[in-house]
């Protein structure tokens, strides 16, 4: 699957930094997107699960998300499915508040 950056999820990215298991686990994350096919195939994958991911509630629906510490914590990788297209996936943002710092209007994206 084809993974598409926001500049709202690379600025995130440099503050995950600071937290060792997260940032490691975020690549993992990221790897085991690569290699899927599409959006269904991630959605049904025993890996994914592992690492928390479920779709967000609400006025958020359209969104995703990875808890990349496993084991609870605060910090959770925010993704979502491009248009219709099942082979591509948004990096969204890092939400370091457990949702609460994140706005979908707020999201900036690359041109």
């Amino acid at each position: 699957m084809d993974i598409i950056h926001t500049k709202s999820f690379d600025s995130s990215l440099k503050k995950l930094k600071r937290h060792r298991v997260e940032y490691t686990n975020l690549f993992k994350i990221l790897d085991i997107i690569e290699n899927v096919d599409d959006f269904n195939q991630l959605c049904h994958l025993p890996q994914a699960s592992m690492y928390g991911f479920e779709r967000l509630k609400h006025d958020q629906s359209d969104y995703y998300s990875f808890n990349p510490k496993k084991s609870g914590g605060r910090i959770r990788l925010i993704v979502r499915p491009y248009d219709n297209n099942t082979a591509e996936l948004i990096l969204i943002i890092i939400s370091y508040e457990h949702y609460d710092d994140f706005d979908p209007k707020k999201v900036i994206y690359y041109e």
